[in-house]
Formats: structure tokens, sequence, C-alpha cells
């Protein structure tokens, strides 16, 4: 018997609850099953299953997937463990079948590791680096949990020593390519590593795998810049990643708020002082999608930037896009020209008190005008111009009425004249073509980098159509068919086929936390979010088509055959049409705008 016959079988003869039930005493909590988790001694529950999707998910492990990996993680066992311990529960034969190869995104997972570990290794014969860890603070077991490293490069070692490396270890230069390790020579000379005498700092995705470096140099006198690192691949985006948030996510939910800063030292010193909610921006602006991820696990925020005048377009930023979606935004009033590494490093309790002392975004940029003001009237000007647009973007009503008797306070005016003026703002904001259709177009033009190569769009089609492929089982069910018509002539497939595409372990930790969501936000922004991802799915779809019909069309033209290359214009033409044709509002929902 194939093997995804005999999972199929195991499915339909045990239920996620008949498999999980002799490790952990399940109680009813609404359409789901609540209970202690099994891999955590917790005192509250945060272990749910769900019998109609057949997974479960543990919120204080942040781990899930369906039977088969619930019974790898408790009996410790592989897939194929788990397939026979659980083939004899059902009384299903299983028969061998070869194993598959592994692929190229593996091999990519491989490459990535034998770098880490070889950053590892030299880092342990390299007194320097050792020394400067220790300098700042960093504590032997810190590099150990972080796999913080080495790159050995000039002025003491060569420009290719990671490449000969892995090279020994059966690695190919496409290979390293791919993964972003070594970068191409000019003509006819050897690639050399991208990484030369630095501290590395392996960069992690959501599941704790390395996708990519951030690397520090280590020679003070080097013209080289301070940091260098990855180049986006088919595993890195850096419009996605946040460092450290593999490592954060128990931490954000425990303590109820991330903790945001600039740097890889300052998340690791952050974490070592016990914020281990504490993530990083990797070399790129903040995105909706950042906080997306982080309004998932938590709805609070506090923000601990430099501030310098970048750190303060950042805190703004971040404001723009998390009081948007309703979050609460704090700030941490950091000292000049120190950073939380140097505060942690000098006094962790004093970091700590500050942290404790953060105020919200609104009264943190108050403090900053009024610290930059030159007149009363120009500070007022200012407040008008700078705060309210924040204040017009709360969504909660409350809230933007406590803000604007914070500001007339400030002010000295009355809080009708800042409600008049909030109102004002709110107004441009709508009266923009299609406000919702504006902020998607914000949000295109922070994920344009990561869409304009191929790879880049792979990565994010995938993880569109996983949350599709779950959002049906989690949205309130009277969108369900509406969501579902719609989205399979965006994808030309059923929604059943989308959902065997993936691994149930990738899914079941997106649906638990997608219901997480729903349930914490109002029904119009969860929709406005559905429409905003089934137009990004039907453009890069879209864009798939246009790339293989122009490339026919090129081949046409290059060999002189006319009619094939018009016939490519036409399919190109014809998929624009179709492409247009999909893109919806809310009025897909029966919601007008």
């Amino acid at each position: 018997m194939a093997r995804h016959d005999a999972v199929q079988q195991i499915k339909e003869r045990l239920s996620i609850v008949d498999v999980v039930a002799p490790y952990v005493e399940l109680h009813p909590a609404g359409k789901s099953m609540k209970g202690k988790s099994p891999f955590s001694n917790e005192k509250t529950p945060s272990f749910f299953v769900s019998p109609d999707r057949g997974m479960y998910y543990c919120f204080s492990t942040a781990q899930g997937g369906d039977m088969f990996t619930f019974v790898q993680a408790m009996e410790g066992v592989d897939f194929k463990g788990a397939l026979k311990i659980l083939a004899e529960k059902a009384g299903v034969e299983l028969v061998p079948e070869d194993p598959r190869k592994k692929t190229e995104r593996d091999r990519q997972y491989d490459v990535l590791e034998a770098a880490t570990v070889y950053f590892e290794r030299s880092l342990s014969g390299m007194k320097q680096a050792q020394e400067y860890l220790q300098q700042r603070g960093v504590l032997p077991q810190t590099i150990a949990k972080w796999r913080i490293g080495y790159a050995p490069g000039p002025p003491q070692y060569g420009w290719r020593e990671l490449k000969h490396a892995l090279e020994e270890e059966e690695y190919t230069v496409p290979e390293m390519l791919r993964a972003g390790l070594i970068k191409e020579a000019d003509a006819g000379k050897e690639a050399y590593d991208m990484f030369r005498d630095r501290i590395m700092f392996p960069i992690f995705d959501n599941a704790g795998h390395v996708v990519a470096f951030s690397g520090r140099i280590l020679s003070k006198d080097s013209d080289a810049p301070k940091y260098v690192n990855s180049p986006e691949t088919d595993l890195f985006n850096k419009s996605e990643i946040l460092y450290g948030y593999d490592k954060a996510k128990q931490g954000i939910r425990s303590m109820d708020f991330c903790l945001c800063v600039e740097g890889q030292f300052d998340v690791i010193m952050a974490h070592q002082a016990g914020y281990t909610n504490t993530v990083a921006i990797s070399g790129t602006a903040l995105t909706p999608h950042h906080v997306m991820l982080l309004q998932r696990l938590s709805n609070r925020a506090v923000l601990a930037l430099d501030a310098d005048r970048a750190g303060i377009a950042a805190v703004k930023r971040a404001a723009e896009l998390m009081l948007a979606r309703g979050m609460d935004v704090k700030v941490v009033r950091m000292p000049d020209e120190e950073d939380p590494a140097d505060m942690i490093q000098k006094d962790a309790a004093q970091f700590k008190k500050v942290v404790g002392q953060a105020t919200h975004v609104i009264e943190y940029l108050l403090a900053v005008l009024a610290d930059q003001a030159t007149d009363e009237r120009a500070f007022k000007l200012q407040v008008r111009e700078e705060i309210l647009p924040y204040v017009a973007r709360i969504p909660n009503r409350i809230d933007q009425e406590h803000f604007e008797g914070v500001i007339a306070k400030r002010v000295q005016t009355t809080q009708e004249a800042i409600h008049i003026e909030t109102q004002r703002f709110i107004e441009k904001i709508a009266a923009q073509p299609h406000s919702k259709k504006v902020t998607q177009q914000a949000r295109r033009s922070e994920n344009k980098d990561a869409h304009n190569d191929t790879s880049g769009a792979l990565r994010r089609k995938e993880e569109l159509e996983k949350y599709f492929a779950v959002l049906v089982d989690v949205l309130p069910k009277e969108y369900v068919p509406l969501l579902v018509e719609h989205l399979e002539k965006v994808i030309e497939q059923t929604h059943a086929h989308l959902t065997e595409k993936y691994d149930p372990a990738d899914l079941s930790g997106i649906s638990f936390q997608i219901e997480q969501y729903i349930d914490k936000v109002p029904i119009k922004q969860v929709l406005d979010e559905v429409v905003t991802n089934l137009n990004e799915l039907n453009r890069l779809l879209s864009r798939e088509k246009r790339r293989v019909y122009a490339e026919q069309q090129k081949q046409a033209d290059m060999n002189g055959d006319t009619e094939a290359a018009i016939d490519a214009a036409k399919q190109i033409a014809e998929v624009q049409k179709q492409e247009a044709a999909l893109m919806v509002d809310l009025e897909l929902f029966g919601i007008t705008t």
C-alpha cells in the first residue's frame, strides 16, 4: 500500500481526539477541545485540538500539526515510526515504499545549517571574536542558544574559507549561490565568500530553521560596511522575517506584548536580560506582514529604538501600521546615543525600568515635538500636522477621544477643537480613492523588492495559499461559500486540492493563529484582510502566467515566428483582463465601503 493511501485510511479510522486523548485530558472549548500542554509544565491550558480539522496546536510551545506530528513529538519517532504506531492502532497494514529524494529546498536548508556549524566551530578558534563578544556582555550560554559564530576572512584568513569547507562536504557552487553564502567573481575567477571576518548571527524562520545570516565586521580598521546581510533567496524574504521571532513567540504570548528593537545585539541581550519577547527587523522597514505576525500573538507592542532621527522615523512608521490595526503601541524613551544592548550591559535593571516607563506612542511623539519646538505656535502647528494623523488612524473611538483630550491639554486648547481637526484627517483618509485600495497599494509597495524576483514571489504565493487553505475552516460560515467560489476562480483548482498541497504541520499553527486572531478583531477588519490577500494572490498568479507567455513571445521573436509571437501577446492581454476581472473589494461579502 502506498504511504498516501495508508495515511488516508488511518485518518478515516481514527480521529485526532482518539490519538491525543490518551496523553492529554481534553475538555470542550467552543468548536475545539482544550487541555494542558503535554510538551510543557503549564497551569493554564493552552493546548487546543480541532476535531473538525483533525489538527492540534500548543500555544505554550508554538507547535502543532495532525495526528502524525503529535505522535512524532510524544514518542520521539520520525514520520515512519508514527505511521507504524498509528497503523497498528487503526488496524491498517503497511507496505514499505522507496524514500523520496531531498528537494532543492531541503538542500538549501542543509547547506545553511552546514554553514552555521562551520561558523560556530570557527568562533571557538578565533580568540579576537570571542573577546569581542565578551566585551559586549554576551554570555557563553547566549552564544550557544543563538548559534553565534565567526566567518574567517582577511586579514588573518583567505577570501574563500567557507566555500572550500562546504565543497569538502560536497555542496556545489550553485547551491551556495542560491543560499546567499558566496558571491560570483569577475569572469574567470573563483566565487568568494559573502561573509569575511565577521561575527555571524544566523537568521531563523518561524520554525527555527536557519534561512540567512547577518554579519558584523570584526576588524576595527576595515572600510567594509559594519553589517552585511544575506541577499533574498527562496528561503529568506526580509519583508517577512523578524529576527528572534522563532524564540520570542512564547515570550510574547506569556508577557502579552512584543518588545521591538533594531539590531541583533539588542535582541540577544534583551533575551539574556529576561525579555524573551524581543524581536528585531531584518534589514528593512517594518512591513504590514511583520505587524500581522506580531498581532497574532499579542495586541500590544513596545518599541525600544534609538533616540536619533532614524529611530524616531522608525517609530512613526510602526505607529502608522500598528495603530491602524488597533494595536496598543508604547515607546521606550531611550537615552541619547545608547541602544538596548548598551544599556543592558551597563545596568540591566535600568533597562527594565525604562521599559516599564514606556509611554503610548502618541504621548511619546508629543514629547519629542515639545523638545524640538522653537516656539509655542510652531509646536501647535506641528502637533496638528504630525500627531493628529496618527490619532485619526486609531479605529477605537474611545481611544481616539482619550488622546484628543491628552493633546488638547498639552497644547492648551479645547478638546472640541482637537476633535474637529482629527475629523478632518479622518475624512481626508476616507476621501482618498478607495482608501482600502490605497492601503493595499502601500502593502504591495512594502513587499515590492521581495516580489520583483521569482523566488520571493513564490514564497509569498505559498504563504497566501496556506492562509486560504485553512481560512475556510475558521472564517464565520456565512462568508465561506462566497470566499470559496471566488478563491477557486483565482487559483483555478478546488479548495480541497489546494489544502492537499501542504503539510498539515505547517497548516496547523496558521489555522489556530488565524482562529485566535479572528476572535480578537472586528469581522470587517478580518474580511478586509481576506480581500487584500485574495487580490494579492490573484496578482501573483497572473504574474506567473504573464511571465510564461512573455518567455514564449521572446522565443517566438528570436525564431522569427510572427504568428506565435502575436498569439503569446494575445494571451498576455487575456491574462491581464482576467486579473482585472477577478479583483474584488468588501462587496464580495455584501459589505459596502
